[in-house]
Order: structure tokens, then C-alpha cells, then sequence
């Protein structure tokens, strides 16, 4: 809908965070001229993405949708299942 509505397709990344809780979530960040703006499906308002509580892991490169770009957040995601 945001590309339909005129936004650059390299304005609007899918963005990896851990919540409060140290989750993994996935958000959208969009860049504009006046920052940057997370859409977030447990957030109904748009806020600054500093004002979200949220670590940012990686995001999609702005260049190439298929690459990822760390943001810092280097620890290891939670194992949830392992093999015996």
C-alpha cells in the first residue's frame, strides 16, 4: 500500500528487533525526510524508531532487498528447539 501510495520501495525496510521481553520481532522502518518511522503490528501509533523500546538487530540494505545490514545487536538468537 505505501509503494502503491508513492513510496520508494528503498524507503521501507523490514527491520529484525528484540522487544521489552528480548523476542525477536520483525517491523517496518521507514525513512523519510523527517526520520525514521517504525509501523509496527503490536504499536498502532507510528512512532520514532527511538522511541520504540526496541534493539535493533539488522534491516534490510537499502540497495539490495535481499541483504541484511547489522545494527549492532550481536548476541545470539534464543535457540526455541534443538535435536537429540
Amino acid at each position: 500500500m505505501l509503494i502503491d501510495a508513492g513510496w520508494p520501495r528503498e524507503a521501507l525496510l523490514i527491520t529484525v528487533v528484540r522487544d521489552k521481553k528480548g523476542e525477536g520481532h520483525a517491523v517496518l522502518t521507514v525513512k523519510s525526510d523527517k526520520g525514521e518511522f517504525v509501523l509496527d503490528n503490536q504499536n498502532e501509533d507510528v512512532v520514532a524508531w527511538t522511541d520504540t523500546g526496541y534493539r535493533f538487530v539488522k534491516r534490510q540494505s537499502q540497495t539490495d532487498p535481499n541483504a541484511w545490514v547489522s545494527l549492532g545487536d550481536s548476541r545470539p538468537a534464543v535457540a526455541t528447539a534443538s535435536s537429540r
